[in-house]
């Protein structure tokens, strides 16, 4: 979004009324959640009767949550390589003597970091970015001063808090690689106009202008055309779920339920508007009346949960200086979260039944160093065993853009965005890493109110899951944060002390960031991958992929060599695919089809790497063994002379034996080679190369999934900027 907030009374100002978050009441008021147990006897997710959505603006995972500990940030142990051979920390840029800016923390006690503002979110801008999954091009347009700049829990003390408390998802991506209203028309319908309702995807922020607040009377006519499809607020009102939108005079645009016709007008006596489009205050007279400064917001909201009229289904739509929007200071989006979670908490009856979720629509130009997993559409090499419709945008129209850039690009997935989930369900300070966007919201709710969305792809429904594995419904005993909370007395001085430091600017001297250390509780993942990849008798590099879970993955596949651009592979659950794609491409001048050199990157840290001459006699396969809590390599020698393997476990992992080991392998035969690998949390990186073919290389790592819950990465630590 770009509009800015208007005139309003300071939230962080105004004077802590009856119920209000001030000072030392935050640091008591997440032990408080911890205290109450979930309500209900189903074990399931059917004890949930609250689900609420607070989505916040444009923010990137590393930019607010990458120092956390133990979740997959700027510590990531096997980060992308860019071309050229640096890691994705280092993107290319004149604006550092160094030839590249590495993220840097925007030090809010000195700087004016609150106020930054990340760059151009389009989407065409969003493909130059990711240019097909190189990633490589965050600098281009000179804004790496805002962009790389990442916050601590300093900056960020109650999300930090929250954290520590409750869940965070490490892998929740945004729905489009655009603006705000595509996004939040995933959570608001399951689709931007291009999925299972046929239209052509919506990948600006049409609308914004013609919707100025949340007053009906000032909308301004939309094309005829537009939003023609249905929202799942009509839904859940044709099933008789009660929902309803919490929402100030200015909503910042940010209802997107306002952009669609039964909407814009409706009777003012009807549940559309009194659910939908009605702002807290509009029964008050003068100033109140259109004040938006988010006491009015939380008031409703406190009231409606202390007269037992919470909702099923609730949308908080905030004010732009409360959004945490660039140039709307984040401590006062903490204010606000906090505000509304507290009302919550004090009535214990109404927490102990709700799921309380806080997202963010967009990215907002911020770097995060996860490329987003998208389908092969259009020209983009790979291959997909589910449907693709409604995941395309085609830029024909744009000749001279379409033409440098190629004209059919995926919508989505989006650059990975915070998020947390707060209910009695979800504490402990876990991490889930399923993949998830927008849409997963709306499968959560279907998956408790039985009210089905239609027009979410067929493909974010195989490859991003629906929340549920991020909670523990069978859990009834209250818990406590692994460390002390932070205490945020001074959070209504933070504000003015970012406002009165020195302008950001990228380090002189740039240093790797140090993520904070310590693992932290891990939810089991229904992945069920298998990655094989071997040399065939036509001596072509054959990638097997195989899925035997229940939930579908998304794979991409780099050519270390630089000579080609990713490919993108989608394998639904219960299939395979086996591609040799990489050989189909003409060789530069001068090149060589006898070696290759892939890297494969798939969902919760899955790693293989693949390197080696086709003549090798020798290969390397690796095979998760749950049922042991282990990995099996098998050693192949297909030579005519005796082979000795090398295998090495990088010093950040544990197993039950030798960090490295050899193995001989007689000529003709295979060996098996077992890692037990519970000293690590059933995490591994390991590392196979051979005497006699120097060139050969395999590197497996990722974590072998048991079903129960676990303890995250330990190789997640200190930045490793050489890959």
């Amino acid at each position: 979004m770009s509009r800015g907030g208007g005139n309003r009374r300071d939230f962080l100002k105004a004077t802590a009324q009856a119920g209000g978050v001030a000072g030392a009441l935050w640091s008591g008021l997440i032990d408080r959640a911890l205290a109450i147990a979930p309500a209900g006897r189903n074990g399931s997710i059917m004890d949930v009767e609250h689900v609420v959505i607070h989505m916040q603006e444009n923010r990137s995972f590393d930019h607010y949550l990458g120092m956390l500990n133990g979740v997959r940030g700027l510590g990531d142990p096997r980060p992308l390589r860019l071309p050229g051979g640096r890691a994705v920390w280092a993107q290319p840029s004149d604006q550092h003597a160094d030839g590249h800016v590495l993220p840097y923390h925007g030090d809010s006690r000195t700087t004016r970091s609150f106020t930054v503002d990340g760059a151009d979110q389009s989407h065409r801008e969003n493909m130059h970015i990711f240019n097909r999954g190189r990633y490589d091009r965050w600098g281009h347009t000179g804004e790496l001063h805002n962009r790389m700049l990442h916050y601590t829990a300093g900056d960020l003390p109650f999300y930090y808090a929250l954290a520590d408390a409750f869940t965070v998802c490490d892998a929740y991506h945004c729905s489009t690689m655009t603006q705000t209203y595509p996004n939040r028309l995933h959570l608001f319908t399951g689709c931007n106009g291009g999925g299972t309702v046929g239209g052509d995807p919506e990948m600006s922020n049409y609308g914004e202008d013609e919707t100025p607040s949340a007053d009906m009377a000032t909308d301004q006519p939309l094309r005829a055309e537009a939003y023609r499809w249905t929202t799942y607020a009509e839904r859940l009102q044709q099933a008789g779920i009660a929902w309803k939108v919490y929402q100030e005079y200015d909503n910042f645009g940010d209802n997107l339920l306002s952009v669609f016709p039964p909407f814009r007008p409706c009777a003012r006596d009807s549940d559309l508007y009194r659910r939908g489009r009605a702002w807290v205050s509009e029964h008050l007279q003068g100033p109140d009346r259109t004040r938006s400064d988010g006491e009015q917001l939380v008031a409703a909201f406190r009231a409606d949960v202390a007269a037992g009229q919470l909702p099923a289904v609730s949308w908080i739509v905030t004010a732009a200086d409360l959004s945490e929007h660039p140039k709307a200071e984040p401590s006062k989006g903490e204010h606000v979260t906090a505000k509304l979670i507290e009302a919550l908490i004090d009535h214990p009856e109404v927490f102990a039944r709700t799921v309380f979720i806080l997202n963010y629509d967009e990215a907002g130009g911020f770097f995060d160093h996860m490329p987003p997993p998208v389908p092969p559409v259009g020209d983009y090499r790979g291959h997909s065993t589910v449907a693709l419709d409604g995941e395309m945008k085609d830029w024909s129209a744009e000749s001279a853009w379409a033409a440098e850039h190629g004209a059919r690009h995926p919508i989505g997935l989006g650059i990975r965005t915070p998020t947390m989930l707060v209910s009695p369900w979800s504490r402990g300070g876990f991490v889930c890493s399923e993949l998830f966007d927008h849409t997963s919201v709306l499968r959560f709710l279907e998956r408790r109110f039985g009210v089905h969305e239609p027009n979410i792809s067929a493909w974010r429904r195989a490859v991003c899951g629906d929340l549920t594995s991020a909670f523990d419904f069978t859990r009834s005993d209250p818990s406590r944060p692994a460390r002390a909370l932070p205490d945020t007395a001074d959070f209504r001085d933070r504000v003015a002390r970012s406002a009165a430091g020195t302008a950001n600017a990228i380090p002189a001297r740039q240093e790797p960031a140090a993520q904070m250390p310590g693992q932290r509780p891990h939810r089991p993942l229904p992945y069920r991958l298998a990655v094989t990849g071997e040399v065939t008798p036509a001596r072509r590099f054959r990638l097997t992929l195989a899925n035997t879970g229940t939930k579908g993955a998304a794979f991409t596949v780099h050519d270390n060599t630089d000579r080609q651009e990713p490919w993108h592979y989608t394998i639904g659950a219960g299939d395979r695919f086996a591609s040799e794609q990489w050989h189909d491409a003409p060789l530069p001048a001068g090149g060589t089809s006898d070696a290759y050199d892939l890297t494969l990157r798939g969902p919760n840290g899955l790693w293989r790497r693949f390197a080696g001459p086709l003549g090798a006699p020798v290969e390397a396969l690796c095979h998760d063994r749950p049922e042991m809590d282990a990995v099996e390599l098998v050693l192949v020698n297909r030579g005519t002379a005796p082979a000795t393997f090398t295998i090495a476990l990088d010093p950040a992992y544990r197993a039950q034996t030798v960090q490295t080991r050899s193995v001989s392998v007689a000529p003709g035969k295979r060996v098996s080679d077992l890692w037990r690998l519970g000293p690590s949390d059933n995490w591994y990186d390991l590392t196979v190369r051979t005497e006699s073919e120097p060139a050969f290389l395999r590197r497996f790592a990722g974590k072998v999934e048991n079903g129960r819950a676990g303890r995250t990465d330990p190789g997640i630590g200190p930045m490793r900027v050489e890959v």
